[in-house]
């Protein structure tokens, strides 16, 4: 950000065009725990047909959603399907996505359902083989999809969920998804069954086969197209119809065309008991409004990220500031959205419940408009926000800078604000105005919303705790007890040697669609130590107790818990244990969420406001400084126990900074030397015309150096010194 009078008050911070990140959370990949074709294979172990569960029906299945009454009950045929993303979604669960290599997927997610006229006992048909292809008009744009795997139903409608995977050509598969009116995605499955009619052509019921009977009959296996109609699911999802408009939305962005054409503008905010919501272009994330906006901390630097500068503003344009009065202290404060954890879970349940998802993320975007309006303190006390003269001005709701020109007299006062002598810090504040649009037919149908600004030294946005996982071996999983799962481990510190208390702990096991990365299932945990302090990076580490062994009968050895991991010096070692009276299986977890509550972070604000007037740049304001001696001027005036004196040698210092010395003699009896003027001086309301500096002399004689004088004080750019008698 330019530093120039005149420039701009707010600056972006570069993130994702129309996104944010997550909402305050940290997410830590699990590592060498997460098995990653363990989920695959477990759902598709559970689609297999076993010999024992193969249907015996009458008939041979014929089409999609065909119900057939067998001789166990009845069974019918599933039908393709394109799912929505969440159950208030209308944008298809289609994803044309980019990985860290800029190679694209087109992702798709089918519903293998249950139609609702077949009744709620019937079975589905078993289904292997399972194939899908992305035909278009162009046989050349076909998209065979390389990866067909299952996940978990998200609800009693849906027999299976598949997962298509294939590589793609982004700009040829965009374009056949939007123009291409006959493109459609045909997935082809073979079903499984055994044929016996009990009944025969004549009417007479025969009796029911054995087992072994059973067992004896052929096996038959027909392929099917599993579309409705037997045909494929159309996949002509023109951006015309505003719903579509997400799945272009990453590559709108990369291919230029701009992050506003992959937006819905019929989803408007959800109104909740745990507040505001809105769907966001990707999957799984979720627009919120943040709890209010705090100073973000500089970790590097070890302060709240507030910055102060020396400037002398255009004097030509200035003409009555008087040569002090033309500098300036250009104060920059580098503000952040923060949320408060509690409420941001109460918020997370209800979409999750809402949208018939696992584990919604939280994001901030979305707002038609964001300003930043001052405090009556902050617009009428001198200082001048650089670049503007509105009381309000448009930001990046993502984080944005406050840049204000203050006269010495009005910093000094922010000053004391900010790091009051006796007394807590009240800080200064303001607010942010979010717009939020809550009709999709009408933009001017917007509400208000506003977030507190808190400016505060004492109480930074407290994102700044690393978070990273322990990747400890899972014992045997044939030795677990009963009722007992492996616990996750992850590591707690502060950058800085800054000390923060933690009074709770919000984590969760996440188990991700290998493919598009969006959570299918979550397990709630509990964290161990529930709250804990962290101490500067030498300060000693910190261990939970050890797991107590699980209930065991007598009689076999009990089991073992693994022991805790080792964590280093200022770390904290936090054991996630699963809660869930149906815990899932650790090795299909592929993250870790983790947030923290109650953070209090350990600042003393006059030695942050010090530190950062330490760190402080100056454009060169300085205090001139005319020392001379009369008495070496004219020679003649000395008296005659001084009269081998040539010279004087004077030392100035201000504060702890180091001597600078002026020389003096009878051939130049004046002198000049520049002061440098910190920012501890305008706290202390001085001013460079009127410096306060220590000096001393002493004498340069032909008969030797005498010894120095005591120190004196003095006030004031002239300083007229004598031999030392």
């Amino acid at each position: 950000m330019s530093d120039e009078p005149g420039a701009t008050h707010v600056e972006d911070l570069h993130l994702d065009p129309g996104l944010a990140g997550a909402a305050g959370q940290t997410l830590t990949d699990t590592g060498e725990t997460f098995q990653p074709g363990l989920l695959n294979d477990l759902m598709a172990l559970r689609a297999e047909p076993k010999a024992s569960r193969i249907p015996l029906v009458p008939t041979t299945p014929e089409e999609p959603g065909q119900v057939l009454q067998g001789a166990h009950g009845d069974y019918f045929v599933p039908v393709a399907t394109l799912p929505a993303r969440s159950k208030r979604s209308r944008t298809p669960a289609v994803f044309l996505e980019a990985d860290a290599q800029g190679r694209w997927s087109l992702l798709v997610w089918i519903d293998l359902v249950r139609p609702d006229t077949v009744p709620p006992e019937a079975e589905p048909m078993p289904l292997t083989d399972l194939t899908a292809v992305l035909t278009t008009t162009d046989e050349q744009s076909t998209v065979t999809f390389a990866s067909v795997t299952d996940l978990p139903v998200p609800g009693p409608g849906v027999a299976r969920r598949l997962a298509l995977a294939a590589e793609v050509d982004a700009a040829a598969t965009a374009d056949t998804l939007q123009y291409d009116m006959n493109a459609a995605i045909v997935v082809n499955g073979t079903l499984s069954y055994r044929v016996w009619d009990s009944e025969t052509v004549d009417g007479t019921v025969l009796a029911d086969l054995s087992p072994d009977e059973e067992s004896g009959l052929e096996v038959f296996n027909t392929a099917m197209l599993l579309g409705a109609g037997g045909g494929g699911i159309a996949a002509y999802l023109p951006t015309s119809d505003k719903p579509n408009r997400p799945i272009y939305y990453h590559w709108n962005v990369k291919s230029g065309a701009g992050a506003d054409q992959g937006l819905d503008p019929d989803n408007v905010w959800v109104d909740s008991p745990a507040g505001l919501w809105q769907t966001s272009p990707l999957p799984n994330q979720y627009f919120v409004l943040p709890s209010e906006y705090r100073l973000a901390f500089d970790p590097e630097r070890g302060t709240p990220a507030m910055s102060v500068l020396l400037v002398r503003p255009d004097v030509a344009a200035d003409k009555a500031a008087g040569p002090d009065e033309a500098w300036k202290v250009r104060v920059r404060f580098k503000l952040v959205p923060w949320l408060d954890p509690a409420p941001m879970e109460r918020l997370r349940a209800v979409i999750a419940e809402e949208e018939g998802i696992a584990y919604p993320q939280l994001v901030l975007g979305g707002y038609a408009s964001a300003t930043f309006v001052e405090s009556d303190w902050l617009k009428n006390l001198g200082g001048r926000s650089v670049g503007t003269d509105s009381e309000s001005k448009a930001i990046d709701p993502r984080g944005f800078e406050l840049v204000k020109d203050c006269t010495m007299e009005y910093y000094t006062l922010l000053a004391q604000i900010l790091a009051p002598a006796s007394g807590t810090a009240t800080g200064v504040e303001g607010q942010v105005v979010l717009m939020l649009r809550r009709s999709p037919d009408d933009d001017s149908a917007t509400v208000q919303r506003d977030v507190p600004v808190k400016i505060r030294l004492d109480r930074p946005d407290d994102g700044f705790l690393t978070t990273e996982q322990i990747t400890a071996p899972f014992p045997d999983a044939a030795t677990w007890p009963p009722g007992w799962t492996p616990p996750f481990y992850a590591k707690v510190r502060s950058p800085s040697t800054v000390r923060a208390d933690v009074s709770g702990v919000v984590a969760a096991l996440l188990v991700n669609d290998p493919l598009t990365g969006v959570p299918v299932d979550r397990a709630r945990v509990a964290a161990t130590p529930a709250a804990f302090s962290l101490g500067g990076p030498d300060a000693a580490p910190v261990q939970p107790p050890a797991e107590p062994p699980p209930p065991a009968p007598a009689g076999p050895p009990a089991f073992q818990p693994p022991a805790n991991p080792p964590v280093g010096n200022g770390e904290v070692l936090l054991r996630l244990t699963q809660t869930e009276a149906e815990p899932i299986d650790p090795r299909l977890v592929s993250s870790l969420a983790l947030d923290y509550s109650g953070v209090t972070v350990k600042i003393d604000p006059a030695v942050m406001l010090e530190r950062v007037h330490e760190l402080g740049m100056s454009t060169g304001l300085m205090a001139r400084v005319n020392v001379s001696s009369y008495q070496l001027k004219h020679p003649e005036a000395l008296p005659p126990e001084l009269a081998d004196v040539f010279g004087i040698d004077v030392e100035i210092r201000r504060g702890s900074a180091q001597a600078v010395t002026v020389s003096l003699t009878r051939d130049a009896p004046e002198a000049t030397s520049d002061i440098p003027f910190g920012f501890q001086d305008l706290i202390a309301d001085l001013h460079p015309d009127q410096p306060k500096f220590e000096y001393r002399r002493r004498n340069l004689a032909t008969k030797g150096t005498g010894d120095f004088s005591a120190w004196e004080s003095v006030v004031g750019r002239n300083l007229l010194v004598t031999p030392v008698t």
